[in-house]
């Protein structure tokens, strides 16, 4: 089941899409990716389909976030800035001196940007419970409240935590006209392997470990991203058999 597209307005001061080739100074992507799009989605709503709890892993009432285009609306420049960053591998719960554990770094980064964000709710089939049939209804209609509202979870961001943005509903919007071609882009991570690993009534896994090596999310394939009349596509929605689903481009 799938809704009709949502679209949202976002903007901030400063942005960083870290592009995975730079392995130790962060350099951002020209613009909004669809992993930082849902990530700014599932700040606003969120009921994953997969449960913590395992003994409610059986009851996959829920839904997933499928971003279907992007639009820009500023694209922002690329400033060089350095700055400080912790040494993760020595982070804990008790605390750490900030002066000893601070690494500086380079990063490049965008400033000022703004982009559209147009996305659908899918929740997957079957879902045949008393009064399932409507929760696209039900999601859709929280998810416009919500934004009308300005109320998240928690603050959405753009890429990195420390760079909060606003959002707000949008569903006239229209983008710059834009076309511009961004070359190979990062789509987002397939979370499987970790349910994967934890089924249903097992006991949550004390090592991460399949076969000697570590489990992980692994990447979905890229995508090109070209941006026409200021509009990424990332994916659409098709119906076959009377039956919509969305496909990624």
């Amino acid at each position: 089941m799938i809704s009709v597209p949502l679209r949202i307005r976002v903007r901030g001061p400063w942005a960083c899409f870290t592009r995975a080739e730079f392995h130790v100074e962060r350099v951002s992507y020209p613009v909004l990716t669809p992993s930082a799009a849902r990530g700014v989605l599932e700040a606003i709503l969120m009921k994953p389909i997969e449960k913590p709890e395992s003994g409610k892993r059986d009851r996959k009432i829920g839904f997933r976030w499928r971003v279907l285009r992007i639009g820009i609306v500023k694209k922002g420049i690329l400033v060089p800035i350095l700055r400080n960053e912790l040494g993760y591998e020595k982070h804990s719960f008790r605390g750490f001196d900030i002066l000893d554990e601070r690494t500086q770094r380079h990063s490049l980064i965008l400033r000022d940007v703004e982009y559209l964000i147009e996305a659908a709710i899918e929740v997957p089939e079957p879902v045949r419970r008393l009064g399932e049939p409507f929760l696209i209804a039900k999601y859709q209609g929280m998810f416009v409240r919500r934004a009308q509202a300005g109320q998240c979870f928690h603050r959405p961001y753009l890429g990195c935590r420390e760079f909060p943005c606003e959002f707000e509903w949008a569903p006239d919007a229209e983008p710059t006209a834009l076309d511009e071609h961004f070359g190979m882009m990062f789509r987002d991570f397939d979370f499987d392997p970790i349910w994967d690993l934890w089924p249903s009534g097992t006991l949550r896994p004390e090592r991460w470990e399949k076969g000697g090596h570590a489990v992980t999310p692994v990447p979905k394939a890229g995508f090109v991203a070209r941006a026409e009349k200021g509009w990424i596509k990332v994916a659409e929605i098709r119906e076959r058999d009377k039956t919509k689903e969305v496909v990624d481009l």
